[in-house]
């Protein structure tokens, strides 16, 4: 009993002396779980405020980006006052604060547009895409096209007088424009044509004349390309003959028309 007794207290003194195996296992790493928090539902009647809101904002936005930093215009080209920016709900602010920033780059519906509007326009992706829109339009319209000069080169063609009895016909001939003034362009040195005229004997020869008038573009149009690469003329011009005069012209010159084509102008 006594070496029982003895070997109870022995245990009992160096129990404290034994590690605890809990004490050697590290601790599990903890994972932050973090809850997304679930705006309240809209009613119908915040819908529909939050819908119309969100209509007149991109209506504003589109007219905001298009007359950026320039007078606003209306159809017929006259200065208007800007329209004023709608006014957001005044529940919206206080609904937006709840939601967390990551939440509302991704939360759906209009709640979360309204929320993105309201954030600001360079993350609203309405408002980019106005923006992109409209900067590409700028630069189209910025665009340097360049022609080569012999887009202002003309052949001529089916010509015939207009304003005598005597009937002469311009066969072929070319003639250089220098000035343009929308779809009018003025000719600069003469132009030159081969005619045929009437002779004293009543047949007909060929004489050479030089003319000076203008161009009027009627249409563009396609030959033996696969797109359009010429522009029809309708030429007017007072036409000059060479070798003397023939029959009843007068000397100040005759009225004569018809076509011309040129190549194709990039506009």
């Amino acid at each position: 009993m006594r070496r029982f007794t003895l070997t109870l207290c022995l245990c009992v003194l160096l129990l404290p002396a034994i590690p605890s195996r809990a004490q050697d296992v590290a601790p599990l790493p903890s994972t932050r779980i973090v809850v997304a928090t679930i705006p309240e539902a809209l009613t119908d009647a915040e819908r529909r405020e939050l819908e119309a809101w969100l209509s007149n904002m991109r209506k504003w936005q589109r007219t905001d980006k298009h007359w950026h930093n320039e007078p606003a215009h209306d159809p017929f080209g006259r200065i208007v006052n800007r329209p004023m920016k709608p006014e957001a709900p005044a529940w919206l602010e206080a609904r937006c604060a709840a939601i967390a920033p990551e939440e509302m780059k991704t939360l759906a519906g209009p709640l979360g547009a309204a929320c993105r509007v309201k954030a600001g326009f360079t993350e609203d992706p309405v408002a980019d895409a106005i923006r992109a829109s409209t900067a590409a339009a700028r630069r189209e319209a910025e665009k340097v096209v360049k022609n080569t000069f012999l887009t202002r080169v003309h052949i001529d063609g089916l010509w015939t007088t207009t304003s005598t009895d005597v009937r002469m016909y311009g066969l072929v001939g070319s003639h250089i424009s220098l000035v343009d003034v929308g779809r009018v362009q003025f000719f600069g040195p003469p132009g030159v044509i081969v005619l045929s005229v009437p002779t004293s004997s009543g047949t007909r020869e060929l004489r050479a004349g030089y003319t000076w008038g203008i161009s009027i573009r009627l249409a563009d149009v396609r030959l033996f390309a696969p797109s359009k690469n010429l522009t029809l003329f309708l030429t007017v011009t007072k036409v000059w003959v060479m070798g003397g005069p023939i029959g009843r012209l007068a000397p100040g010159g005759v009225d004569i028309a018809g076509f011309s084509l040129a190549p194709r102008k990039h506009r």
